[in-house]
């Protein structure tokens, strides 16, 4: 059901034409094809994600892992791990050789200047492994938009395990669309084990080794129950129900890993089902991106026969945007004017997993829905919440709201678990907005006013408008409680 082409090189190496501006633009995922249709989504027109560049990573302004921090090493590992993937077994030289020239044609990409800076200056780090892709596509398959699929074994095994375990899920659930919801969540651990980041020990759900067959649904199912049927760590299922059930609604929604899509669909269909006046966009990739669901995938799923036998017979083809991202994440500048049409059309967006979060929060002008389960300890950091036990979130943005923000700040921030970790905190964590939201002591509410007011200095210009927000919060939430202005003026210009 799942299997891709397998492209054939060339047969000689094409280096990237950087006077071609719509092949830079294709190298870049960008897929507005020169459009604008996207400024009508951005909550300010000067936004840029909070996070960092590729620009900042290359000159070891970023605190990363050790096995991340020199630039060189770490994208040459990048490289050499997707072309041995993808080419047809040529031997260590053949993959080294076409490695080490897409390495330098990378380098050559990320030093041309359009709009008058480089792109390593522009390009948000995490867009730069489908900027990879695309290199590789073009370098060695001749075609920017070649699917480059690193993980169809993933994809497949995953799939078929989680076309086992639907219809328990469906018998578990019954009609209680918030379990089925937890369990969409839970199955972003099948086959957790083989994606980059990898959960703590006993809870990745192994959807098997190479040349086996998916676990039955009988191995698999006891865990992946026992994950599902914990309660939400963070839980705004109640606010979602509301913006999506109570009258005509459009919903937006984007996919994550492979397995997940197919517990989705379930509670998809269900929620279409309680609510007829339901329009949705489903959002998946338009092209292979690591483990993530694209449109080829989401179509056949959506005529599979064992999913109709389930009853998912509410969603159309006619639903699905075949032009969603081109890259793992999404870049609110670089949709396609489908997607962005449907975004400005929605009222409310949901979002599977923490990448294009990262990217939307603070600057889509909707109401934003992220659900993801916490694996990893890079996502420790932004969430403040300890990873070993696998939590599941179902979290809500307003309109420009950022849950966490301050990616610079974990050179200063930590904090030591029950098990001996420490871990690196951004100057803001999805835990420090949720506790200021729920504050009813003025005293402590004051203590979190003069802490923020500390970072005004500290953080990074990008950052200072989410900081002048989340102060602006803290302010209204004092005054709430007491009934006494709170002076406005920050200790810094946010247009300095």
């Amino acid at each position: 059901m799942l299997e891709t082409r397998l492209l054939a090189p060339t047969g000689s190496l094409r280096p990237l034409d950087l006077d071609r501006a719509r092949l830079v633009e294709r190298l870049l995922c960008d897929d507005s094809r020169g459009g604008s249709a996207w400024r009508g989504l951005l909550v300010r027109p000067d936004f840029e994600p909070d996070g960092f560049t590729v620009a900042e990573r290359m000159n070891d302004e970023v605190l990363l892992e050790a096995s991340e921090s020199d630039f060189g090493t770490w994208l040459s590992g990048v490289i050499e791990g997707k072309v041995r993937r993808v080419l047809p077994s040529g031997g260590h030289a053949g993959t080294a050789a076409v490695a080490a020239f897409c390495h330098a044609q990378t380098m050559r990409l990320l030093e041309h200047s359009v709009a008058g800076a480089p792109v390593a200056r522009t390009l948000a780090n995490q867009e730069l492994p489908s900027v990879v892709d695309r290199v590789v596509a073009h370098c060695a398959f001749g075609d920017v938009r070649a699917p480059v699929a690193t993980h169809r074994g993933y994809a497949d095994r995953s799939v078929r395990a989680a076309l086992d375990l639907a219809p328990l899920v469906l018998n578990a659930c019954g009609s209680d669309l918030a379990a089925l919801l937890r369990y969409s969540l839970a199955a972003g651990l099948l086959g957790a084990e083989q994606k980059l980041r990898t959960p703590g020990p006993g809870l990745a759900l192994p959807v098997g080794a190479p040349g086996d067959p998916a676990p039955t649904a009988r191995d698999l199912w006891p865990r992946y129950r026992k994950l599902a049927e914990r309660a939400l760590h963070v839980d705004h299922w109640d606010a979602f129900l509301a913006d999506v059930l109570d009258g005509p609604r459009q919903l937006v929604w984007f996919f994550d890993d492979c397995a997940e899509t197919v517990i989705d669909l379930l509670l998809l269909d269900r929620l279409m089902e309680a609510n007829p006046r339901l329009r949705l966009t489903l959002v998946p990739k338009s092209l292979p991106c690591y483990t993530d669901a694209d449109a080829p995938l989401l179509l056949r799923l959506l005529d599979s026969p064992r999913l109709r036998a389930l009853g998912v017979d509410r969603l159309r083809a006619t639903d699905v945007c075949t032009t969603g991202p081109s890259m793992a994440t999404a870049n609110l500048r670089k949709l396609s004017p489908e997607l962005a049409r449907a975004l400005y059309e929605a009222d409310c967006v949901f979002v599977k997993g923490t990448n294009v979060h990262e990217m939307f929060q603070g600057g889509i002008n909707k109401v934003m829905y992220t659900g993801f389960v916490l694996v990893s300890e890079f996502n420790e950091g932004a969430m403040g919440v300890n990873a070993a036990t696998a939590p599941l979130f179902l979290v809500r943005s307003e309109p420009g709201e950022y849950t966490n923000w301050g990616f610079e700040g974990r050179r200063f921030r930590t904090r030591r678990y029950a098990d001996g970790r420490h871990v690196r905190l951004c100057w803001s964590t999805l835990t420090d907005r949720e506790r200021r939201k729920e504050c009813t002591e003025p005293a402590a509410l004051r203590d979190e006013w003069r802490r923020l007011d500390a970072l005004a200095e500290r953080v990074a210009p990008r950052t200072r408008v989410a900081l002048e927000s989340e102060r602006g919060r803290v302010r209204r939430r004092l005054q709430q409680l007491t009934g006494t202005p709170v002076d406005p003026t920050p200790s810094w210009s946010p247009h300095a």
